[in-house]
């Protein structure tokens, strides 16, 4: 694991302990010698943990300056702070957390248990900073692998697309989100026998004013920022699979577009005159429901056909429950080594937890949870807190009266988002609907969040 500290101590032997300690862990290490110092080195390197002692020049116990040292530095951007102090104190290390501490240790230390404590905060925040950046790319998907598909609805759809793969027709897969549609994506290229590459685009993560210029590319002089020639997806993708992840986020004139080229097998780079041939697989994948959009005129007829010759559903993690704990040792065995840490086994309970959750956010979410509790569990085994799992929403107390679809659909969309505490991203994924959708629920039924 890769981060850069900073150690705060007045004290040289403390420093440099800490400094052998870090750096044979392939940490790279700053020492500042007072808070002064401390400063001048935030300011001058990007530093991920703060080791802090808590008390200086003024006195040997209190932690006042250590303290207002960490309230000064409570930004969103701050680094990691690990409160230490040659006085263990309960009220000092409270007082450390309530101003931005994330963890604390008292001197002398465990060498172990230290080395422990960066590498599991400095864990977590890596976790954090990939959730903001991106959340349609995620180790879930990426990672699993066609050997853990042992229930037998995988199994069945293994043999199904197995057949498929080789003949290069167009692909459509459907499913809730994070149920590993890009993974599945990239394993019918590999089953094919295209020898190009293969191409991935998240769709929804284009600007309509770059549509064309990602898709097509363009030449030098064709816009104000075109300062290059720029090789588009349906060019890097010759010979090969362009992956259309998303595709039910499109507008009614990307979709055109699109559909233009899928009809003709043909394309220009934007600001050329030079025709181009499209000879690529195309596999697309929404969570969307396209059949309902069609109606709605939200998506095209047409290119809905263009796009599906052959479809298949992915199902949710809750539907192939003999692929749970598999899936979940095989990211134990992931993040372990990718944190360096022990790898753990799991407990009994935190087994029968896992297996009767609801699993919302599928093979990305157990990622997620499993991540996290290699990472926070103090134990041999991964224990049923370590999963830090939400309670399954409780069943509606009357089901015997009849209502109308919109008043269920209505009742549906209220639930989800008073378990997801107004989370409209979070309420979709419990629904198996898109952002988009369930926005459009949202217009339709008049429901407010906060």
């Amino acid at each position: 694991m890769q981060g850069t500290l900073l150690i705060v101590d007045d004290k040289a032997d403390v420093r440099l302990s800490l400094n052998l300690l870090l750096k044979n862990h392939g940490f790279q290490v700053h020492q500042a010698a007072s808070l002064t110092e401390a400063k001048s080195q935030l300011q001058s390197h990007s530093i991920d943990v703060v080791l802090l002692d808590m008390n200086y020049e003024f006195d040997t116990t209190s932690g006042e300056e250590g303290l207002a040292f960490l309230s000064e530095n409570k930004t969103n951007n701050a680094p990691l702070f690990i409160a230490m102090t040659a006085w263990s104190s309960i009220d000092l290390a409270v007082a450390a957390m309530q101003n931005g501490a994330c963890d604390f240790f008292a001197k002398p230390w465990d060498n172990h248990a230290v080395l422990m404590m960066v590498k599991k905060h400095l864990g977590l925040k890596q976790i954090q900073q990939r959730q903001q950046h991106s959340r349609t790319t995620t180790l879930a998907t990426e990672s699993s692998s066609t050997l853990l598909w042992f229930s037998p609805v995988m199994q069945t759809l293994k043999n199904k697309i197995d057949r498929v793969a080789k003949t290069g027709a167009n692909i459509l897969l459907r499913g809730e989100n994070g149920t590993g549609k890009s993974q599945m994506a990239h394993y019918i290229h590999q089953q094919s026998q295209l020898q190009g590459e293969f191409v991935s685009t998240n769709m929804a993560a284009i600007p309509e004013s770059l549509f064309e210029s990602e898709m097509f590319g363009h030449v030098k002089g064709a816009f104000t920022d075109a300062k290059q020639d720029r090789i588009g997806r349906f060019a890097k993708a010759q010979n090969g699979t362009l992956f259309l992840d998303e595709i039910g986020t499109l507008n009614e004139a990307q979709q055109t577009k699109l559909l233009r080229v899928l009809e003709s097998a043909q394309f220009e780079a934007v600001g050329s005159s030079q025709t181009q041939q499209a000879d690529c697989r195309i596999i697309s994948a929404t969570n969307a429901p396209l059949e309902t959009l069609i109606e709605q005129g939200l998506f095209r007829n047409d290119l809905y056909y263009r796009i599906n010759t052959i479809e298949f559903e992915i199902p949710p993690l809750r539907a192939r429950l003999e692929d749970i704990i598999s899936l979940a040792a095989h990211f134990i065995r992931l993040h372990s080594e990718k944190y360096q840490v022990p790898e753990k086994s799991l407990s009994a309970e935190a087994i029968q937890v896992l297996k009767h959750y609801h699993w919302p956010g599928n093979i990305r979410e157990l990622s997620h949870v499993i991540e996290r509790a290699v990472l926070m569990s103090d134990n041999e085994q991964i224990q049923e807190q370590d999963l830090q799992l939400k309670k399954q929403p409780a069943e509606p107390d009357s089901v015997n009266q009849l209502m109308t679809l919109d008043e269920a659909e209505k009742k549906l969309v209220k639930m989800a988002l008073k378990q997801c505490q107004d989370n409209v991203e979070d309420a979709a994924a419990l629904l198996g609907i898109s952002k988009s959708a369930m926005y459009r629920r949202l217009d339709k039924f008049a429901i407010k969040t906060r």
